[in-house]
Order: structure tokens, then sequence, then C-alpha cells
């Protein structure tokens, strides 16, 4: 039997403030034992539905915040990998797209019944991302940056090479629409002007990442800042008018005696104000809130669980979606929570991966 248990947060709201209230965070859902090893988790806009795809293949869809079971589905054509690294929605929540490092192609489901929508003949894809007013989808698959008509279930158009024959682990858009973001596994960022997708700023972040692929790519609401982690956990924010590093927030995923393993993919995200971020807590056992400007960060999350392995973040709802392993060498059962959070009071929500 789940009970409702809440997290005092303190977020320091003022410059000013010497005892910070607490902002709760509940956990509305826990699923303890799953029936798979998950390997992807996301949430709908509106945190009604959360959906986990697994190392076999399947997607199981589920009511928030009740846990039942909605719909299942099984990914890619027979015979192919079928192990499913990516899930994204829509910012309608009316369409899923699933992506797999081995996988022969990227497809589109319905997320009201688990239908297939499209099959997309895109092979090696590692990210995805939906504009955030346009029926597109914009899919970074080896070295390339797909852009689809999510309508006609067609790519439109590739950028072959896109950063000069590094590959491409990461795209987000602005939350205006404006700017496509993409990062290179050696740390190179591109910021395109959308939809003309003509270079706007090239900055190479590879020295603070430690050279790691990246894992999460945010930006704030005009584009102004884009946030990365790579697979050792460290968050750099970029300004990317003056193409620069503004801020960066230690991390280390692997706790000692861990199993090892690189940070949570889409894992961050920056609030309207582009002040606030999103991002994982110390050792993957939570999550935290990062105030850029000042540097301060602040826990939102805390789990007892060992660590958690995958993530997703519904911002319109304020929840939080986490997959947590049965121990610290990362073996089932699997779980699933959902969380609710309070965002920092004054500070309107959107969401931007």
């Amino acid at each position: 039997m789940m009970g409702a248990l809440v997290v005092a947060a303190a977020l320091i709201l003022t410059g000013c403030s010497k005892s910070p209230p607490p902002v709760p965070a509940v956990k509305v859902l826990e699923i303890p034992e799953l029936p798979a090893v998950p390997n992807a988790v996301a949430l709908s806009p509106d945190g009604r539905l959360v959906v986990i795809g697994d190392l076999d293949g399947d997607l199981i869809a589920r009511s928030v915040p009740s846990g039942a079971e909605r719909w299942k589905a099984r990914v890619h054509p027979p015979g192919a990998t079928r192990r499913i690294d990516g899930l994204v929605f829509s910012p309608d929540g009316s369409l899923l797209a699933s992506t797999g490092q081995d996988a022969p192609a990227v497809e589109l489901w319905r997320a009201t019944n688990g239908r297939r929508a499209g099959l997309l003949k895109i092979a090696q894809s590692r990210a995805a991302v939906f504009h955030p007013k346009e029926r597109t989808l914009v899919v970074a698959a080896a070295t390339a940056i797909h852009v689809v008509d999510v309508k006609q279930a067609e790519v439109t158009r590739t950028l072959a090479n896109a950063h000069q024959g590094q590959r491409v682990d990461a795209v987000a858009f602005s939350a205006d629409g404006r700017v496509l973001a993409t990062a290179s596994d050696r740390g190179l960022l591109k910021l395109w002007n959308w939809p003309a997708l003509t270079l706007r700023k090239s900055v190479s972040i590879a020295s603070s990442l430690e050279a790691m692929a990246p894992v999460s790519l945010a930006l704030s609401r005009d584009g102004a800042r884009v946030a990365a982690n790579g697979t050792l956990g460290q968050v750099q924010v970029i300004d990317a008018v003056k193409g620069r590093e503004e801020r960066a927030f230690a991390n280390a995923p692997e706790a000692p005696g861990d199993a090892m393993h690189a940070e949570l993919r889409q894992s961050l995200v920056f609030t309207a104000d582009g002040n606030w971020l999103l991002a994982p807590d110390a050792h993957d056992r939570g999550v935290r809130i990062l105030h850029v400007p000042r540097g301060d960060a602040y826990p939102l999350i805390r789990s007892d669980g060992p660590f958690y392995k995958t993530m997703a973040i519904a911002l319109p709802a304020s929840l939080v979606a986490l997959i947590r392993p049965g121990d610290a060498q990362g073996r089932g059962p699997h779980g699933l929570e959902v969380w609710r959070f309070t965002p920092p009071t004054g500070t309107a929500v959107s969401s931007a991966r």
C-alpha cells in the first residue's frame, strides 16, 4: 500500500532569504515491481499518462495516479533489435515517439490507444524532440539530423553531416520554437535558426563535459540559455547569446558501491523564466532544482532506493517520473515512481527538452 510521501525541498526564493520555506514533493504513484527491465520512460504533458519502454521492446502505458494499464504495444519490425532507448511525447500529448540506438526505425504511436501512427526508416536514433508548435519531429541519428512531418509520417529534410562527422547525441527546441539545439558526442553544441536550419552559433563544451557524450539538452523559452549534462553528471549552462559558459554545477551519478551507470537521459528542464533548472541530484538519488543566476542548488525529490536509472519531466503538470532498480548493482525488480512537485513561487512553468 502506497502512502503519500512528502519531501521538503529548501528553495531560497529571494537572495536575502535566511530560512527558506519548504516546497513539497508528493509521491502520487508507485509500482514497486515492473514486469520487465525498463530502459525509458515518458510523461504526457498533462501528466495523466506514463509510458515505459523496456529492453524487450514492449511499451506499456499506465494512468496517473491510478497506475492502471491503459495499453501495451510491441516496437520495431519482427527480427529487429527491440531495445527502447528513448520516448518523447508531442506537446499536445496525442503522439509518442520511440527511439533506439540499435533500432532500424523510429516509430510514432497514438497516445490514446497505443496504435502505430507511423514508421520512419531512421536507424541508430539517439534522441528526438517534437516542435512545440508545429506537427514536426526532429530526430538525431548517427551523424545526421532528420526533420519529420508527423502528419504524413515522412522525412522532409536531412542534414547528413550536421556536426562535421561527429555523432549527434541530443536535440532540443526552445519553447518559442525559434531555436533548435543539437549536441555531439564530443561536446560540440550547435544552435540553429528554425525553420531555416541556418547555423546561429557553435560552441565547444567538451572540456567542461569531460569530452563525454551529452545525455540531456534543454533550452530556455527564448533560447538564450542552453543546459547540457554528460555521462559523468556535470551540468553546464551556456549563455547562447555570448557563446560561452555561464555556470557549471558539479554532480556524480554514481555513489561508492553502486553499479556503473551513466547520468540520467532527458533529465534537464528549464522553467519558463529561464532562471530555474530541474536536474538530477547527487548519485542519481533524486531531483534537484538549480537557480542558474545565483549558482544555488536545492533538493526537490529524494528516494530511499539505491539510485534512479531514467526519468521524465512533465513541467506543465509539475510531475516527475523515475525508474529505480531493486538494488545498488542495478538488478531487478525495477520500480516506477511518479512525484508531484510545487514550482518556485511566482515561476510559470513551461517544458523544453
